[in-house]
């Protein structure tokens, strides 16, 4: 678990925003990096946002967590085939301009 906290705490140190980052788009791509560094990390997913389970512990960029949803929903083990999706969370809509503004 030590090995864990101290590779989220340096991530965290990567960026002044890594933080706001990995709660607000970007938390399966903190799970992805979590990966590399613990081949036995598993995604966990409750449709609102991804923490990581490894070993017997969850963990998102905030360090360990419970695994209790902020929205009410349970959180499961996220299938493969959810992963597509999950790579465009934190990329802004395609028909969407940098101001926020919907086209199309």
């Amino acid at each position: 678990m030590a090995d864990v906290l101290a590779f989220i705490a340096a991530l965290r140190d990567v960026h002044p925003d890594m933080a706001r980052y990995g709660l607000n788009g970007g938390c399966f791509r903190v799970h992805l990096l979590l990966k590399q560094a613990f081949p036995d990390a598993e995604p966990w997913y409750d449709s609102d946002h991804v923490i990581t389970k490894i070993g017997d512990r969850f963990y998102d960029i905030r360090g360990q967590v419970e695994p209790v949803s902020a929205v009410g929903a349970e959180y499961m083990r996220m299938c493969s085939l959810c992963f597509n999706r999950a790579y465009g969370w934190d990329q802004p809509a395609l028909n969407t301009d940098q101001q926020g503004v919907r086209h199309g």
